[in-house]
Parts: structure tokens; sequence; C-alpha cells
């Protein structure tokens, strides 16, 4: 049965792949700070507490999976759009290192995770509101860890593919996915339930390994 190692299970866009993960018929297991948050209920998902930061956690929670899909955020929504600067914690970066590690150590190949659109040689793509935020705010740690994440993983051995969606929404109504890797998209906009299942179903085949796609939605 295929193993997931799900990172950020309890944010909006994890928990959508959870969901739809399971619906599939996948194993899960959900690496998370705070186990208590997760409320899906299924005897093939195991949710074991700690941190993606920790490599004895990750090591501890990859055991039996064979892919990996992460949906970390780098840092909280609230501080990403504040003007006041904080020290960024990294996280995306500390992570990788830890998983392409573990993955190495477990013979593990398959792995996408969710960046955005405007980084990397996205810049330019990005709508200039993302690009204004990422001078005057804490957009700039958030696009700088995306970027250090997506060299590291780009850099590993490992059959990656990276999705850079636009901005994000709840709608349960999907419309026609969109992926594109050099032009601006026609509509920034993609639904976290769009995004979920293609995190899932993208590792199901090799089309998309070791390439960086920004994705979104038009009707």
């Amino acid at each position: 049965m295929k193993h997931i190692l799900l990172f950020g299970a309890t944010g909006r866009t994890g928990i959508q792949v959870l969901k739809y993960a399971l619906d599939k018929g996948y194993r899960v297991t959900a690496l998370v700070r705070n186990p208590e948050k997760i409320t899906e209920k299924s005897d093939r998902l195991t949710i074991i507490k700690g941190l993606p930061t920790n490599i004895n956690d990750v090591r501890k929670a990859m055991l039996n999976c064979d892919r990996v899909i992460s949906t970390l955020n780098p840092i909280s929504e609230k501080d990403m759009i504040s003007l006041k600067k904080i020290q960024p914690p990294q996280i995306l970066e500390k992570s990788i290192r830890n998983v392409i590690e573990c993955m190495g150590e477990y013979r593990i190949r398959k792995i996408a995770i969710v960046s955005s659109v405007g980084i990397g040689d996205t810049y330019l793509l990005a709508p200039w509101f993302m690009r204004l935020l990422g001078k005057i705010t804490n957009f700039r740690n958030s696009f700088d860890d995306h970027n250090k994440q997506e060299s590291l993983l780009m850099n590993s051995n490992l059959d990656w593919v990276i999705t850079r969606p636009v901005s994000l929404n709840n709608n349960e109504l999907l419309q026609n996915l969109v992926i594109n890797y050099d032009k601006k998209p026609s509509t920034f906009k993609i639904s976290r339930k769009q995004l979920a299942k293609f995190l899932v179903d993208c590792l199901e085949t090799e089309e998309f390994f070791n390439k960086a796609l920004i994705l979104s939605e038009k009707p």
C-alpha cells in the first residue's frame, strides 16, 4: 500500500492533502507539532508528535513510508505581512535538509513540496503586490526560505516535484487546472483542494519529476 509522510498536515493545504490521500486509500503518517489539531480518523492514519526541524523526529516518522509531501509554511501569515522585522526561523531550509538526508537513508525517492509563484526564476511572474510585499514586509523572509528549500531539493538526487501555486483559496468546486513553467498565469488563484489533489497525484507519474510548476485554475 502506498504510504505518504506528510509535513504540514494541520495547515489549510495539509488538511486537504490528508483528506484526499485517505480517500484514495493511501496510508498516511503525519508529523505534527500539535496532534490534537487533526480531526480525521482512519486506521490508515498514523500521527506522530514532533518537528520537521528535528532529524530524529523525521527519521522516526519516515519509517515504512515510500513518498513525502510537504505543505510547510516558512512563517505565520500574520508575521509574513507584518512590517515589523522578525528573526527568520528558516523552517523550510532546516526541514528539507533533514528530509533529504532521511530519504537517502531509507532509499525513498519521491517527494512533492509546496513553494510559491515568485520563487526562483518566476520572481517577475508574480503579481506586483507580492513583489512589493517582498520588499517592505517579512514576505522577503518567506521568499528567502522558499528559495533555499528549492535549491537544496533541486541539487538532491531525488525525484522531486516543486509546485509554485498562485494565490490559494478555500473553494470546494474545482475548476480547470493550468500548469505552466515560465509564463505569467492568466489568473492568480487556485483552490487548496485542487493543489492537494495535484500533490498526491503527481507522484504517480514521472511526467513532473524534477520540474518546478506554476499552478493556477481557470473556469
